[in-house]
């Protein structure tokens, strides 16, 4: 079976163009049937997407996941009550450092929004002062 998705090839029996738009001639290859198969044009690629296969994957992501997380709590080294407390600790600062970032972010973004403005403000007066020059003379 063919992982390649399915493209416009001639039939056999039709005619085709050359590519410097001479002489069209007849196909005479001989083909499987699978190959006489034509994508109008236009046709979305998902059609040719084989979703019980992408489904399967997906799955397979899943349970090996699920597989690596048990793993690691049957090997870890430290007791069930040791190991959450260390997570919940874990997560508690990165919980902390990500509000630290996001707060850094926004001003940051405020900052940058004050100079543009104020930049704008400059530009504007800039093109006042010279169309009021312009007039002048």
């Amino acid at each position: 079976m063919s992982y390649a998705p399915h493209t416009v090839r001639s039939q056999p029996g039709r005619t085709s163009s050359t590519a410097d738009g001479g002489a069209s001639r007849p196909s005479t290859s001989s083909r499987p049937a699978a190959w006489s198969r034509v994508r109008t044009a236009g046709a979305a690629v998902a059609e040719s997407r084989d979703w019980a296969r992408v489904g399967m994957f997906g799955a397979g992501i899943a349970v090996g996941a699920l597989l690596g997380a048990g793993a690691a709590l049957l090997y870890a080294p430290q007791s069930g009550l040791e190991a959450r407390t260390l997570l919940r600790g874990r997560a508690r600062r990165a919980t902390l450092r990500a509000a630290n970032r996001w707060d850094e972010l926004g001003a940051e973004l405020r900052g940058a929004a004050r100079r543009s403005k104020r930049r704008l403000r400059r530009g504007v007066a800039k093109s006042r002062w010279r169309a009021a020059d312009s007039l002048d003379y």
